[in-house]
């Protein structure tokens, strides 16, 4: 019996869509295969990542890099602006996100998330300034991160005078400092960091949000990735690394 050419058409058709399912590789296995974990960070926001010297380094990367151990593959990092970042992930550019990002509803529609840490916003004000509540934010100019957390506190606060956002944290600390504005909003991590860093300008005087989860950011489709990092966290866990690598940084674990 003879069949049509359309026949003949559909069965190449599914043959090839088969090879190619055959040649797509997991999460998990790239990452094995290219025996490194790339890891999108934005470098303005220390003690969580930032650059010292010409090195990439901060909580965020020495526990990246103790993940990697666990999975059996160097960690390569990019530095990658803060409002692409999401986006670059979608795009394949690199593996992981693991910068001090929230687990938020918005961003669960994009990614799915392996939380890490908990950590909680504060009020960072210039010594002499005293903004202990959301009260006190009425009529004020308030400074964050653009496309941040403590951006959307912000805008929720409806009393708020200004809102001024900047491409990292590290602008937005140093126009507090030039008198640009009455308070940042930030991580605690971050808002302990400047306040020891500058104890004569800068202090905390309160806390805007209670601890939020904070997670690794993964594509979707790498489901075997993801389990993989929650493995090597609780790993990491158990052998007291991840214990070690807070208190190396903060004195204690994140949000307790």
């Amino acid at each position: 019996m003879k069949k049509s050419s359309r026949f003949f058409g559909v069965v190449l058709l599914l043959v090839a869509m088969l090879v190619a399912a055959c040649g797509q590789q997991s999460g998990l296995e790239r990452v094995k295969k290219a025996g490194k974990l790339v890891v999108a960070v934005d470098t303005t926001y220390p003690p969580m990542e930032y650059v010292e010297g010409n090195k990439t380094v901060g909580y965020d990367v020495d526990l990246a890099t103790e993940l990697g151990k666990k999975l059996g593959v160097q960690v390569e990092f990019v530095t990658v602006d803060w409002n692409g970042i999401i986006s670059g992930l979608l795009a394949k550019r690199y593996d992981v996100i693991m910068s001090s990002m929230n687990i938020t509803e918005e961003r669960l529609k994009e990614v799915n998330f392996v939380e890490y840490a908990r950590m909680s916003q504060v009020f960072v004000a210039k010594k002499g300034v005293s903004i202990k509540s959301e009260a006190d934010l009425a009529g004020k100019t308030v400074l964050v991160q653009d496309g941040t957390t403590s951006h959307d506190y912000a805008k929720g606060v409806k009393s708020i005078k200004e809102i001024i956002s900047y491409g990292g944290a590290t602008e937005a600390f140093q126009a507090l400092k030039n008198g640009k504005g009455d308070v940042v909003i930030i991580d605690e991590p971050v808002g302990l960091y400047y306040a020891a860093k500058d104890a004569a300008t800068f202090q905390i005087t309160g806390r805007a949000m209670d601890p939020e989860p904070v997670g690794i950011a993964i594509r979707k489709e790498d489901k075997d990735l993801a389990a993989a990092l929650e493995k090597a966290l609780a790993d990491a866990k158990a052998d007291g690394s991840y214990k070690k690598i807070a208190e190396t940084w903060f004195g204690g674990e994140l949000g307790k």
